[in-house]
């Protein structure tokens, strides 16, 4: 973390508390937590007004209840802004995001610590290291980002449901052992198409639209990324008010092999007859046998899924030096899906 200093009037924007979570397993915070700790201890002492307290976590979702019991304590009723800065990668966003929800005094910084940094990717790669400044997430402002309900839970990037969900849960097993993690990614898919389920019928509701087919896999994308490089959702930005929706058709095992990369990383125009793509504030999935879901790479099992756009619900540290309206031209966007036109 940079642990640079400026002027502490830069900062004075009514009252304010940092509440900094930090999951220990995270990629590149394992066996670091208490360095990190410690520079943000370090970091505080040049501004003594300012309040702050520090948590690590201790298991799966500990973030959420965690951070529920601290707004009830030190926020609900006294009208402060808590930022809360999540040090870790998606898992621990997703946690972050789902404990401050219904919270209006919240906003979110987010560290790119873990093996995938899924929201953060989309402002740029050559911007990822802004958000690993701690002098940054404390003093820049924020902007209104969007957010998917999925039942629920929230996520700030997608719901998902089929091949892709499934490639998450066996890639995170590979992943843990020692995998790389795009590889283990696209490895898994190449595994649940060759030998599991590639494909099932689903009933779904786009916006009141009626659709009953065959689907190998259902993307609804409030951002354009996940695992490590991927980026499917190429034309999906996290602040339009709409979800992106992209379902390829189940074909015969060789097709979707072929068109499983195109389509991971958003070159669509290489998909031939089972890609649809569609925009929509609320979508609807259902399916007679059980459905394998992902919210922001958390896992979920059922038979229905419901998932809707929440507009500006959410406030997020954008690093000072990042113009929203001018993000770096990433990923294979089509003209429809740019920035700064």
């Amino acid at each position: 973390m940079s642990l640079s200093g400026i002027n502490i009037s830069v900062f004075v924007q009514g009252e304010m508390k940092h509440l900094f979570i930090i999951n220990p397993a995270a990629k590149w915070v394992k066996g670091k937590e208490f360095a990190i700790k410690n520079g943000i201890i370090s970091f505080f002492r040049e501004y003594p007004d300012i309040k702050y307290d520090i948590y690590i976590t201790e298991w799966s979702r500990d973030a959420v209840s965690y951070i529920k019991m601290y707004i009830d304590k030190n926020g609900k009723d006294s009208g402060e802004t808590i930022r809360f800065h999540s040090i870790g990668g998606s898992g621990l966003l997703f946690e972050v995001l789902n404990g401050v929800m219904g919270f209006d005094n919240a906003e979110i910084a987010s560290y790119p610590y873990g093996k995938s940094n899924n929201l953060i990717r989309y402002f740029g790669k050559k911007n990822m290291k802004l958000f690993t400044s701690l002098k940054n997430q404390v003093f820049s402002k924020t902007v209104l980002l969007d957010v998917v309900r999925c039942g629920n839970n929230y996520g700030i990037c997608y719901g998902k449901s089929g091949l892709d969900s499934s490639a998450n849960l066996l890639g995170d097993v590979w992943i843990s052992k020692g995998m790389p993690i795009t590889l283990s990614y696209v490895l898994a898919g190449v595994y649940n198409i060759l030998c599991g389920k590639h494909g099932q019928r689903y009933d779904i509701n786009i916006d009141g639209e009626e659709i009953s087919c065959e689907i190998a896999t259902i993307i609804m994308a409030n951002a354009p990324c996940y695992a490590k490089s991927m980026s499917p959702a190429i034309h999906a930005h996290p602040d339009d008010g709409v979800l992106d929706v992209y379902f390829v058709k189940k074909a015969p095992k060789l097709k979707l092999l072929l068109n499983s990369l195109f389509y991971a990383y958003g070159i669509h125009h290489r998909i031939s007859g089972i890609l649809t793509h569609k925009r929509a504030k609320k979508i609807k999935l259902s399916s007679d046998e059980t459905m394998c879901m992902s919210i922001d790479s958390e896992i979920f099992f059922g038979a229905s899924m419901e998932c809707e756009v929440i507009p500006k619900a959410v406030r997020f540290v954008l690093p000072d030096g990042i113009d929203m309206s001018k993000l770096p031209l990433i990923f294979n966007r089509p003209k429809e899906g740019l920035r700064g036109e």
